[in-house]
């Protein structure tokens, strides 16, 4: 029986062979179509962008206390304690359905709030799945995820205003999303600050995204680093390409992950960003 097993919720954008190699339990988020509701599953990716194609709403919804519990079931099954990853708290209250599931387990669940989103997330999963191989117990563990979580870094480009006005989950940044939506081909970047997506800048091209996320790095180091996308995988690949000399990090070890319906629902087609965990 392993000491520590791993759980982390769906928004966190890692590739399945990697949650898969790493034994990583996946909780799911809900996505909603009008009154039709499905599980957030790699293989529901597909169908979800061809209904956001065609113009449906989604909205986004996290797991209830009873399917956190059932996944804490499972991971205790071979574990003597649990770690769960959440998706910032400041945006979902996946964290709160979490914790409150945890009450239940007699303190074998650990529940740690990412402050991040998409690939962050996935970053700070891929950090505790390392110390766990690397023999740490639960406290080492959680102290150095919180470490980690201070020096973590998000910066995301969205192609269109439409899906994060409908969706309205970045309070500190709407008033002046909706002010620069009045300008013609005005995008914007986001950036995390602890936990809450905040208004970062405003370009008007892809490139001109791409360029300002660089400055916005340069100078940096980084220990881990991913870039992500909605249906933009060459935006991704370049930004990699780029990203990886500009924060000293080997390019053949940055992850490159298209992100799900969790981001997709929010940030729209052809979104990019970059995430990394700054060289302390």
């Amino acid at each position: 029986m392993s000491r520590i097993a791993l759980i982390t919720d769906s928004s966190n954008d890692l590739p399945p062979e990697i949650l898969a190699r790493k034994h990583i339990i996946v909780v799911p988020l809900l996505i909603h179509f009008g009154e039709e509701e499905f599980f957030d599953v790699y293989e529901q990716r597909e169908a979800f962008w061809q209904r956001f194609a065609r113009g449906e709403t989604p909205r986004t919804a996290s797991p209830s206390p009873a399917t956190f519990a059932e996944a804490y079931q499972r991971a205790l099954a071979r574990a003597d304690e649990a770690i769960m990853i959440t998706l910032t708290s400041k945006h979902s209250s996946t964290y709160q359905n979490a914790v409150l599931a945890a009450e239940a387990f007699a303190g074998r669940v650990h529940v740690f709030d990412s402050w991040a989103i998409s690939l962050g997330e996935g970053l700070l999963v891929l950090h505790a799945a390392s110390l766990i191989e690397q023999g740490a117990d639960v406290q080492e563990t959680l102290a150095q995820l919180a470490d980690a979580r201070a020096r973590l870094r998000l910066i995301l480009y969205l192609d269109s205003l439409d899906a994060v006005q409908r969706g309205g989950r970045i309070a500190l940044a709407m008033n002046v999303v909706k002010r620069m939506s009045s300008v013609l081909s005005i995008r914007v970047i986001l950036e995390m600050r602890k936990g809450e997506l905040t208004f970062g800048g405003a370009v008007r091209t892809p490139r001109k995204g791409m360029k300002h996320i660089l400055q916005r790095i340069r100078g940096k180091k980084a220990e881990r680093l991913a870039t992500a996308h909605t249906r933009a995988p060459e935006f991704a690949l370049q930004l990699a390409d780029l990203a990886a000399p500009a924060l000293s990090f080997p390019r053949r070890n940055v992850l490159v992950a298209e992100a799900g319906p969790v981001l997709g629902a929010h940030g729209g087609f052809r979104a990019f960003g970059v995430t990394f965990i700054e060289r302390a």
